[in-house]
């Protein structure tokens, strides 16, 4: 006992306590510790500020100078365009005077145009017009040789260099030549002074500007007009770009001596094909204006949060050392597990809170060991649910796949008593349509596990929307004849951003469904413009929906009750289908329907401006397999001879093997083209394959990987090679549609 009395004692002696000593020492650790990060923190943002204000600038400077480049190459191309209209018709005799009509009307409609000269396909002047110079008629000057006329017809279209008439206003010559080896050739001599309203309009801060130089670093284009007319020459600002090397981080903007003499900042992009560089610069002392002003603002920001934190760690080191040995104590037995324990402090501060947070998570621990088995009871609920839907999915599958592998049994069964030729072919339609309808189960099961797995993503892109509707006619138009019913689709002029193989999917389950359960009447489909965009919708005539059911019609594996004859097998996954891919991409889905008379589908989608006529298909190859040498490689020899059969049937050289051979000079000659299975024998796979014999022939054979493994580690590892693939099933028609593509890419 004395011993602890001593040692209580001890504490409370004179001198040198042991809380001052603890006081004064957590002080210096704060100053150290909080002083020292938020002058680093000055320091850095500094730097920060800096960087991103230059990056920034960068990028708003390039930003103008590729619109400049866009507004400056739609500039040329409507000169362009309207030379080429002057070409469209083939020269006739007697036609000079009603050409020079036209040449007339190009000069009235395309100011920029100084001089425009029609050549016949022989290189003959026929039509002479000028701004500046008298025209001429029928002259016959020959002008064969000159590079725009041998530019023209070897390449449809010639952009010359630009020239500085009189030394000074800047011209480009350029040339147009019709269809056919006897187009004729129109040639027009072309103000660039006309790109100055295209420069001009370009302001960054109050002196920035923005101006254009040809290859040879000449000016050709400014704010300033009389730069232009004085020839002048910056070779050496293009060179200096030239000189930047390349990189991939954020844009950076270069630092010169700049057109008007001073410093600048200045960025670029080269003009294709012209090789004409659009330069945008600001005077560096007017670009680092807002950097410095933010610099220091951080830099004051910093100071004084210096002194307040330094402050306020003086004095929380008085107030820490008391309510610190309390919260530890407390936290120490509510961690030891005396859940009932409370703490109790009075300071006031965020110490205080800090107990009060403690006693709050004691409470709650309290109550999380009573919820914790509702939590459990819950989740086993939910797991109990999903393995129900499994069994749901498990029992759809099985009896709706039954019903086309019975028939198909049967119809081969009755196929091997070899019955009649007429017979024959009522077989072949019913094993068709029998494999038709297992096609189509196994495609809304596909769908299903490829949306649970995650490896679907979108593409979305600025698409027409008469495109959708176009596909949805060729697709749908043949189901809705042979039901009798009328298909009507309605012409729309929209444009929206999707994904276009999503939505042509979305609207196509959309229209099957409606001409599915519609017994007369029709179907029509269209679009409407909203404020939000644009709404397609599908209207039938069909037996409707009741309103109890509505709720349930887009969920898994269920199909309306009252569908009669009008509603075929399947597994109720379509509308399933159509609101996760309308989920995934973001479009909203609504129904509208009155049982007995119709329903309306409709997807709202968002409108976008009318872009380019997107680019023609390419022609039809016409038979393109026919003579041609293919190489299959499967291991499942029922898939490998009916393959091998179908394509022989098709015209082609086939060599089919289960795995290849251990000496590859066994094969022969290249193939023309590989067909390969993804999963094969002791481990082997298609993308393996395809790599071994591109290496052993010595090119890229086109390949094509058939899988009936929809993971994403798959997808992603024949996408990461390069290879196309299909999804096991699928139809004769769609193999040999990708073979046709795959051989027309090369």
């Amino acid at each position: 006992m004395p011993t602890n009395a001593s040692s209580e004692a001890a504490p409370a002696a004179p001198g040198r306590p042991p809380r001052a000593t603890l006081r004064r020492r957590y002080a210096g650790i704060f100053v150290l510790l909080v002083s020292l990060p938020l002058l680093a923190d000055g320091l850095v943002t500094a730097t920060l500020i800096y960087r991103q204000q230059r990056e920034a600038l960068a990028a708003l400077q390039l930003a103008q100078a590729e619109t400049s480049a866009v507004r400056i190459q739609q500039f040329l191309r409507e000169v362009e365009l309207q030379l080429a209209w002057l070409t469209a018709l083939p020269w006739s005799a007697g036609a000079a005077p009603q050409r020079r009509l036209d040449v007339l009307r190009t000069l009235r409609q395309a100011p920029a145009i100084t001089d425009l000269v029609l050549l016949d396909g022989q290189g003959r002047e026929r039509v002479a017009e000028s701004r500046l110079a008298i025209s001429r008629l029928d002259s016959g000057a020959d002008r064969s040789v000159s590079p725009a006329f041998a530019g023209a017809r070897a390449h449809g279209s010639y952009r010359g260099d630009v020239t500085f008439r009189k030394g000074s206003e800047p011209f480009l010559t350029l040339a147009v030549a019709g269809p056919g080896p006897d187009g004729s050739v129109a040639i027009a001599e072309v103000n660039l002074k006309f790109i100055w309203d295209v420069v001009s309009r370009i302001r960054i801060g109050q002196h920035g500007l923005a101006y254009v130089l040809d290859r040879a670093g000449r000016l050709i284009a400014h704010p300033d007009i009389n730069l232009v007319l004085r020839n002048s020459d910056f070779s050496d600002i293009s060179r200096a770009f030239a000189a930047a090397p390349p990189g991939p981080g954020p844009a950076t903007a270069l630092q010169l001596r700049g057109s008007r003499g001073a410093e600048v900042l200045a960025s670029s992009v080269v003009l294709q094909p012209t090789l004409w560089r659009v330069v945008v610069e600001q005077p560096i002392d007017e670009a680092d204006a807002p950097l410095w002003a933010a610099a220091r603002g951080a830099l004051w920001v910093a100071a004084a949060g210096l002194l307040l934190a330094l402050g306020a760690a003086l004095w929380s080191a008085w107030r820490l050392t008391q309510p610190l040995r309390v919260l530890a104590q407390g936290a120490q037995r509510i961690g030891a597990g005396e859940l009932s324990h409370r703490i109790a402090l009075s300071s006031g501060d965020e110490l205080q809170q800090l107990g009060e947070r403690f006693n709050a998570m004691a409470v709650e621990l309290q109550a999380s060991y009573g919820s914790l088995e509702r939590q459990v009871q819950a989740r086993t609920r939910e797991l109990s649910e999903a393995n129900q839907a499994k069994s749901r999915l498990l029992a759809a599958a099985s009896h709706d796949l039954r019903q086309p592998l019975h028939a198909l049994n049967l119809m081969v069964a009755q196929w091997q008593l070899d019955p009649a030729a007429a017979q024959r072919q009522g077989l072949a339609a019913r094993i068709a349509q029998a494999i038709d309808a297992i096609n189509a189960l196994f495609d809304g099961l596909l769908d299903v596990s490829k949306l649970d797995a995650g490896v679907v993503t979108p593409q979305p892109q600025a698409l027409p929307l008469q495109q959708v509707l176009d596909r949805m006619d060729l697709s749908c138009a043949a189901a809705a004849r042979a039901k009798g019913l009328d298909l009507r689709i309605r012409a729309c002029a929209g444009w929206t951003h999707s994904d276009p193989v999503l939505l042509e999917r979305i609207v196509g389950n959309l229209v099957g469904n409606a001409l599915r359960y519609t017994r007369q009447g029709g179907v029509l489909l269209g679009c409407r413009r909203t404020t939000a965009g644009w709404r397609l919708a599908v209207w039938d005539t069909g037996i409707g929906i009741a309103p109890d059911e509505q709720a349930r019609i887009f969920d898994e594996f269920y199909r309306a009750p009252g569908g009669g004859a009008a509603a075929p097998e399947g597994l109720g996954l379509g509308l399933s289908i159509v609101a996760r891919l309308a989920a995934l991409l973001g479009h909203g889905v609504h129904l509208r329907s009155v049982a007995g008379r119709g329903s309306c589908f409709s997807v709202d989608l968002p409108a976008v401006p009318a872009q380019a006529a997107p680019p023609a298909a390419e022609p039809a190859l016409g038979d393109a397999l026919q003579g041609r040498r293919v190489l299959v490689v499967d291991n499942h020899e029922p898939v490998l001879h009916g393959t091998v059969q179908l394509l022989r049937g098709w015209g082609c050289s086939v060599q089919g093997l289960p795995c290849l051979p251990s000496d590859l000079h066994d094969l022969g000659p290249a193939p023309d083209l590989l067909l390969v299975d993804l999963h094969l024998d002791r481990g082997d796979d298609g993308v393996a394959v395809a790599e071994r014999l591109r290496a052993h022939f010595g090119r890229a054979l086109p390949t094509l990987v058939m899988t009936g493994d929809v993971t994403r580690p798959t997808r992603e590892r024949i996408a990461a090679a390069g290879l196309p693939q299909l999804e096991k099933p699928l139809s004769a028609l769609r193999l040999r549609s990708a073979l046709t593509r795959l051989l027309a890419r090369g």
